[in-house]
């Protein structure tokens, strides 16, 4: 139990505690090389749509969903969420927003990820790191297999306010550290008392370059 419960630092996790997005590298992992280039060729219309504004984050996230997880078995899926987690996600963390967070930790705070990510591998490395509360978008499974689609809100933007008011309550009441990268944490960030935007983020041209080097080499 944290020894200062009142204390909350809520951690995003892409381009917060990771230098990239881990959902493209994820699916890319669960589908296998071939299968997931062909079915990104198959969903480049949805992403321009997306791109121009004529589709909705949660409606894309499916699109994705569908096409690399829709019909799968969820016992086979949360296999590989566990070797991705613990072989391929070490390699994309920021090194300075561990160590922040596990300042926290020894500050006794209360530790909370937050992401729009899956929970289907959050909540694996998260256990990994002694994290027990993860609150990410869920998936939809029937009959033991993933439909492709989402169980609620996609947890992106206003939405990750509604979860953590469901989850912790009246939030006025608590010392909230808050970590984001992206407009999508701003509602988040004007929530806390102690707001950090792209703190753990290097600027310029050739961090620019090393975060794409490093999205790119997940993907491979």
């Amino acid at each position: 139990m944290p020894i200062n419960p009142g204390a909350v630092a809520v951690f995003d996790f892409d381009g917060t505690l990771t230098h990239t997005d881990s959902f493209l590298p994820f699916l890319r992992h669960a589908a296998g090389r071939w299968a997931f280039f062909n079915g990104m060729a198959r969903l480049a219309p949805a992403m321009a749509r997306f791109a121009l504004r004529r589709m909705p984050n949660h409606e894309l996230k499916e699109r994705f969903l569908s096409a690399f997880l829709g019909g799968r078995d969820l016992a086979a899926v949360r296999t590989q969420a566990m070797t991705f987690s613990k072989r391929r996600l070490p390699s994309l963390l920021n090194s300075e927003a561990m160590e922040k967070l596990h300042w926290h930790r020894t500050q006794g705070h209360r530790i909370i990820l937050l992401s729009a990510s899956p929970e289907l591998y959050l909540e694996v490395w998260a256990r990994d790191q002694g994290i027990e509360e993860v609150l990410g978008t869920k998936l939809e499974t029937q009959g033991g297999r993933l439909t492709g689609r989402l169980v609620g809100e996609n947890c992106h933007g206003e939405a990750k306010v509604r979860r953590l008011t469901e989850h912790l309550g009246d939030l006025s009441t608590l010392v909230l550290y808050g970590y984001g990268d992206s407009r999508a944490d701003l509602p988040l960030l004007s929530r806390c008392a102690h707001p950090a935007f792209r703190s753990f983020e290097r600027r310029g041209l050739t961090a620019r370059m090393e975060r794409l080097f490093l999205f790119c080499r997940s993907l491979i």
